[in-house]
């Protein structure tokens, strides 16, 4: 695993077969067949740790139109790393815009940062279970809650 220059590793875990996920203070190194693979924390939508059955699972930040990329890790305790997942995912969220389209069903538009401060917002949308992305309504609701959330980020 290639850590850029001046990245520091801040909390790790292994697996059972002995791969290690490493968590930085820019990015989530996830062992891959490449060797490993760099997800930078604003890429990082959420995590969840099931004690019961020893699983970490990292889910990325993924368009409207693409199914949400989910890794699962079996490790024995997640401990720091997951402390550190949460805290760096939450940090990397600039804003955050909830709005509804029908009834209870409604949407997200989040806007993230690397937790540095460094580089471009990266936008996605996340929709309640029942919604979908081609839906026209769903549309519309996505881009009025997008233009709200970018005027937001430029008041700041």
């Amino acid at each position: 695993m290639g850590l850029e220059r001046g990245e520091r590793a801040l909390a790790w875990a292994y697996d059972a077969s002995g791969r290690w996920y490493v968590g930085s203070d820019r990015a989530l190194h996830l062992p891959s067949d490449e060797g490993y693979r760099r997800l930078p924390w604003e890429q990082v939508e959420r995590a969840d740790w099931q004690r019961d059955d020893g699983r970490l699972s990292i889910v990325e930040v993924a368009d409207r139109s693409a199914p949400e990329r989910r890794t699962v890790v079996g490790v024995d305790e997640a401990g720091e790393l997951l402390e550190l997942l949460r805290e760096r995912v939450t940090k990397s969220v600039v804003v955050s815009v909830y709005a509804p389209v029908r009834g209870r069903l409604g949407l997200s538009v989040v806007g993230r940062r690397s937790p540095a401060g460094a580089g471009p917002i990266t936008w996605s949308t996340v929709l309640a279970a029942g919604l979908a992305p081609d839906e026209p309504d769903v549309r519309e609701v996505a881009g009025s809650a997008l233009r709200k959330a970018e005027a937001e980020v430029a008041g700041l």
